[in-house]
């Protein structure tokens, strides 16, 4: 995974290369994509996983389709297949909002983002981000966050409208 110089927004540079997953995704009507991640941690409680949605361009080399997507230790990600609304797998992730007087692995809101395929350009774009009005466990009180489940009514809602500007 190619380091994220700049995101940080200062002179941080971190490094994705721990445990690498590859995971192959069918595209309806035919072909696929990978879902990759790579695993950053410097130390601590809390890690970073940099995901990628890849493919083989044209001129026969590896592209990423995904804008920086990363999530925490504490975040609940899905790859849905929505007919209706792209040929292409969507990406869907919800990562924790740690707000003030919470602890690392108490309850949080979390924001919800979907990534889906824009065919003109070529590339996913974020298609919807929007902070969940209720509190989700976190890790000091389940093994695996779960979010999307008990969020996917809400967010089918508002990946499906027609009206969803993609960012």
């Amino acid at each position: 995974m190619p380091s994220n110089n700049g995101y940080s927004g200062g002179s941080v540079t971190y490094e994705f290369g721990l445990d690498p997953i590859g995971e192959k995704v069918p595209v309806t009507g035919g072909g696929s994509v990978v879902l990759f991640s790579a695993h950053f941690s410097g130390g601590g409680s809390g890690t970073l996983d940099r995901l990628a949605i890849l493919r083989y361009g044209a001129d026969g080399r590896i592209v990423n389709l995904l804008p920086y997507v990363g999530v925490t230790n504490q975040s609940d990600r899905a790859v849905w297949q929505i007919a209706t609304v792209s040929n292409f797998p969507i990406l869907v992730t919800a990562d924790f909002d740690w707000a003030e007087g919470e602890t690392h692995f108490s309850e949080h809101r979390y924001v919800v983002k979907a990534y889906k395929f824009d065919p003109e350009k070529d590339r996913y774009l974020e298609a919807l981000s929007y902070e969940t009005s209720k509190k989700y466990p976190g890790l000091d009180e389940v093994d695996r966050i779960d979010v999307l489940n008990a969020e996917r009514a809400q967010i089918l809602k508002q990946i499906e409208t027609p009206s969803q500007t993609m960012r």
